[in-house]
């Protein structure tokens, strides 16, 4: 039996083309193994070592059948790994809780995974095609779930959808159409106070637009990924993250392709803390039929990653064997790039790297020339064999700077590709970015290279990092989106 509580889950699903450029991407996205194309099939989340994920499947006598989608309620189903992208055939997760009659998914778990949140249709039999949803949890225990409650702000009149727990349970995300918010479906958070759920907290005008905002997941580093159709992204609802700073929650930073397209992407699940892999849902291949996709960073590993030196461009020059001028007519002049230095010793920076000449004269005080020339240098200045990063040390808070490659300095090594770890879960391939951090801290950048090479056994690697400060400003924090 259908209900609308499909056209409130997938209600993203515009008709639209999709374009992905790859030529500085950072991260792989390809379909879960376990992912088909035949059914809707989304919101995928960790559960003891398997996956647990939402799906519009024919369910019958405890099996999955096939039939044409748009015919069946929402369930619950699970995978277990088998090996290197095998994966078991999907079961019923938590038959007990199916029904034939109701839409029930987005599932979020709490540390201990004997507690659930999930999203069900308030009226299970309801024909309505826009019927509301609300959110409801359950505990595990005698080998099932059960004890089935409502969450104390479900309102018949409203929808409370697409719940997330925050790992230590004290703070339970959600999206809402209810009233008195930005736009449409707006984020909201709750937290637990006295072992009770306080009331609803719209994430604010920074995270929440006039059209629509869901499918928030919270990791515990702090960062609450979502989708929006109305903050700039590559097109349709875009994932975006936000994070909450001194009280207030910074402006939202587009995911870069290939982890977005000109399609429809939501619920991103990091399954490591650096975020270098996991799953998120897309209808990127067909407009019209949602698929879970796995996500990994690829970039090399950089093994031996060592401190920037700096090079130095500032000499101290001086004549270990000058003559005694003190009580003569004669004094010393330095010849530096057509500077004339009438001194014995002197401090001088060149403006890079080549070849310099330094003259020593000594010239007569009463006529001023060149009686002769003492001593001639030809200094050589060359950098440092590294990678180098051009880059401030310290910034402000949300300052975008512009860094570079470009002083790189490793001989015959001829660049393929540049590799930048901004210290902060964000990477980029390019040889010139402009990047901005929300929050003060300490963060090591990285830039690795590779070589160009006819073999990948041939591909030579180098690397260095710097440290970057960022200091915060006086005035209240409002983040920039970084521009990579």
């Amino acid at each position: 039996m259908k209900t609308g509580f499909t056209s409130i889950w997938i209600l993203f699903l515009l008709i639209l083309g999709h374009d992905l450029c790859r030529a500085q991407e950072v991260f792989i996205v390809e379909r879960a193994g376990f992912s088909t194309r035949e059914y809707y099939e989304y919101a995928p989340i960790p559960y003891q070592g398997n996956i647990v994920f939402t799906a519009e499947k024919r369910i019958k006598f405890g099996k999955i059948s096939t039939g044409e989608r748009n015919q069946f309620a929402a369930n619950l189903f699970m995978v277990r790994p088998l090996g290197e992208n095998e994966w078991s055939e999907p079961m019923i997760f938590a038959s007990e809780l199916s029904d034939v009659n109701i839409n029930l998914g987005w599932v979020t778990f709490n540390a201990r995974e004997n507690r659930m949140f999930f999203t069900r249709n308030y009226d299970a039999g309801s024909k309505d095609a826009m019927a509301k949803a609300g959110i409801y949890f359950a505990g595990y225990a005698g080998g099932q779930w059960t004890g089935i409650q409502p969450f104390q702000y479900n309102d018949p009149a409203i929808n409370l959808i697409h719940p997330s727990l925050s790992k230590d349970g004290t703070m339970l995300f959600f999206a809402s159409d209810m009233p008195g918010g930005e736009g449409g479906f707006d984020i909201y958070v709750c937290t637990m106070e006295r072992n009770a759920w306080g009331n609803p907290v719209n994430l604010g005008p920074a995270v929440n637009t006039r059209r629509h905002e869901i499918y928030p997941v919270y990791h515990e580093n702090g960062r609450l990924y979502f989708s929006s159709n109305d903050h700039p992204g590559q097109g349709g609802y875009d994932i975006f993250y936000t994070e909450n700073v001194e009280g207030q929650w910074i402006t939202p930073v587009n995911l870069p392709p290939p982890l977005n397209t000109r399609r429809n992407e939501g619920y991103f699940v990091a399954l490591d803390t650096a975020h270098t892999r996991g799953y998120l849902t897309s209808n990127r291949e067909r407009a019209r039929s949602n698929s879970i996709y796995e996500f990994r960073l690829n970039i090399p590993a950089f093994d031996s990653c060592r401190l920037q030196k700096e090079n130095n461009y500032c000499f101290t020059f001086y004549e270990a064997g000058t003559m005694d001028l003190d009580t003569t007519n004669f004094m010393y002049e330095w010849l530096i790039e057509d500077k004339r230095f009438r001194q014995e010793s002197v401090d001088y920076c060149f403006r890079g790297t080549g070849d310099y000449n330094i003259q020593l004269n000594v010239i007569d005080m009463i006529s001023g020339e060149v009686m002769f020339n003492e001593a001639t240098y030809e200094l050589n200045i060359v950098d440092i064999e590294q990678v180098y990063i051009t880059a401030p040390d310290t910034i402000f808070v949300n300052e975008t700077i512009a860094m570079d490659g470009h002083k790189t300095n490793l001989g015959d090594f001829q660049i393929d590709r540049y590799y930048w770890d901004m210290g902060d879960l964000t990477w980029v391939s390019d040889s010139t970015v402009t990047h901005a951090w929300y929050k003060p801290g300490k963060y090591k950048v990285s830039l690795g290279v590779t070589s160009i090479a006819d073999t990948p056994d041939e591909v030579q690697k180098a690397c260095s990092f710097k440290e970057v400060v960022v200091i915060p400003r006086e005035e209240n924090i409002t983040a920039v989106r970084p521009e990579n």
